[in-house]
Formats: C-alpha cells, structure tokens, sequence
C-alpha cells in the first residue's frame, strides 16, 4: 500500500469525499439486520408467525414463504433507514464542507493515499456542552475498505485530538451506532469513554439500532501561576 499523509479538506476533494462516506455507511447494513435478528423479541415474533401459520393453514411451506417474506421486509426496512441517514447528510453538512465546517469554528481533514482521498473526518464545536466545558464534537470518520488495516482512521482521529488540545478544548465528543463495531473498537482502544446511549426515534427502537455517546476529556494545560 502506498503511504498516505493528512491534510486539511479542499473543495476539489468534494466528490470523492461524499463517496467515500456514502459507500462506508453502506456497509453498515448487513451487520445492522443481523443485529436486528439476534434480538429476542425479533426471534420470537418470526416463531410466532411460523408457528400460527402452521397451526392455522397447517403448511410448513406457506409458514416458511411468510417468514422469508418478512425477513425480505425487515432488510428493506434496515437499507432503507441508513440510505435516509446518509441522505440527510449529504443534504446538511456535507453539501457545502468548506460552510459547515471550515467556516463554522471546525474543520474537516482528508487522507491522501497516492493522490486518491482514502479517509476523512471532520468537528465542530459543540453548542450547547456541558456546564463549565468546552466541547468539540467529532463527525463523518470514515476509510476506504481498501485501506484499512494501516492505522489511517487512528491518525484522523488523532488529527480531531490535537486540534482540539490546540484549540483549548476540555473534551472531545463523537456518537456512533452499536453496529459499528469497527469504529467502537477504535475508539475504546483510543481513551473514549462510553457516556450515554439512546434511540433516535420509536423505528430504530423497534430495530434495537442504539447510538452511542463517546467522550475524550483532554488534559487541562498548566498556566503559571495557577
């Protein structure tokens, strides 16, 4: 693999950017549906519609349509809830990079591995933190399927990191999904800590699709005098 070196975004990198972060969304969803399925009530409805169907129409063939059918609905239902998550991003921030971020108090970095954009990640502040904090929240952190393994995610990270400390920022905050187990591992590894977790509305409850709340506290720098 070719070495790849971070630099602050450039309105050229746009296309790519948005690429690289729809495609790695994408990914997240046969790991969401079979999370999905490994919840219990998720199981126990799928047997109670295979066992009332058999007790019913007394067809183990018309029972096992109906569930595949229902497993057909229920991946639909988790593709077509990440393609609105990634929309509405596509449609937000990421429209215009250099507005949301670079111009809002934040910034937004690119990896560049061979003159090809293979990891990105971005911050902001945050508007509302905690009382007597000063937050910077991380956002988008993604890298290509084809680069993974070389630390690149970690280095981007670290970039968000040394912003904030330079920046004077208390702490560094991020939200994820739990089935992004990737990126959990990364961040755990990294000194985050686990904070909160809660469902964005009543459908992703139903899919038992949490997202986490993660927070990096930076070291408080010594002034004379104090």
């Amino acid at each position: 693999m070719a070495p790849y070196h971070i630099r602050q975004y450039q309105n050229s990198d746009h296309k790519r950017v948005l690429d690289l972060f729809s495609r790695g969304m994408e990914e997240n969803v046969p790991a969401a549906f079979r999370h999905m399925l490994a919840v219990p009530q998720t199981l126990l409805s799928l047997f109670g519609v295979l066992v009332t169907i058999v007790l019913v129409c007394g067809s183990w063939l018309l029972a096992t349509a109906c569930s595949l059918l229902i497993l057909l609905c229920l991946w639909l239902l988790v593709w077509l809830s990440w393609r609105k998550y990634v929309a509405t991003c596509l449609q937000t921030d990421l429209a215009d990079i250099t507005k949301s971020y670079l111009n809002a108090h934040g910034s937004f970095w690119v990896a560049e591995s061979g003159d090809q954009v293979v990891g990105i990640v971005g911050c902001l502040p945050v508007k509302d933190p905690s009382l007597g904090r000063k937050q910077l929240q991380l956002f988008r952190l993604s890298v290509s399927s084809q680069h993974r393994g070389q630390g690149i995610a970690k280095a981007l990270v670290r970039t968000v990191l040394q912003f904030a400390r330079g920046q004077g920022y208390s702490d560094v905050v991020l939200e994820t999904s739990i089935v992004q187990y990737s990126a959990l591992a990364l961040y755990r590894a990294m000194g985050f800590q686990k904070t909160d977790e809660y469902f964005v509305s009543a459908i992703t409850r139903l899919m038992a699709l949490s997202v986490l709340r993660f927070t990096y506290s930076l070291p408080i720098a010594w002034e004379p005098g104090m």
